[in-house]
């Protein structure tokens, strides 16, 4: 039988990093919403495809580039999975 550790870790950001993260989360939100409302318009492509157009995306919302661009298109990534 098979026998699982599993560690249990409490992180202290600080103000700087807290404030980053909460810029992540909004950014992602935003990503998510943003193609789901493609998608239910039947404008959306393969998951792939959007990648490339999320750039142009950043560069009308400025504030996209705020954030790493790796977790905004998972986002993407997570939508059509989600499917």
């Amino acid at each position: 039988m098979r026998s699982y550790k599993a560690y249990k870790f409490r992180l202290y950001p600080s103000e700087k990093q807290t404030i980053l993260i909460h810029k992540t989360f909004g950014c992602v939100r935003f990503v998510y919403n943003h193609y789901l409302a493609k998608q239910e318009k039947e404008e959306i492509k393969k998951a792939f495809t959007n990648c490339k157009v999320l750039k142009y995306l950043q560069e009308e919302k400025t504030f996209l580039k705020e954030v790493d661009s790796c977790a905004l298109r998972c986002t993407i990534f997570n939508l059509e999975d989600a499917d």
